[in-house]
């Protein structure tokens, strides 16, 4: 298995430390398989899932859709690749 160096468990630690201080839990975060992870207003998440279901459309598409995208991102240093668990 792969380890991490204590540089890098380090730079983890921080980032997560940075991220648990978020100030709102209005902010919702999604990625479309690039650097970028986007942030969209989550109040909106019903809306968001409906109008996916009715156009069988992407996440991204919807929040665009319902006035939920915030059109700003967190730029990773690095691809966040888009997966489904």
């Amino acid at each position: 298995m792969a380890k991490l160096t204590k540089k890098e468990l380090a730079w983890i630690k921080k980032v997560q430390k940075v991220l648990d201080e978020c100030p709102s839990e209005r902010l919702g975060f999604y990625t479309t398989g690039d650097p970028m992870v986007w942030i969209y207003d989550r109040s909106k998440e019903n809306e968001v899932s409906e109008w996916m279901n009715k156009n069988k459309g992407d996440f991204c598409f919807a929040t665009k859709a319902m006035d939920a995208d915030f059109f700003t991102y967190i730029n990773f240093p690095a691809p966040v690749e888009s997966t489904a668990g």
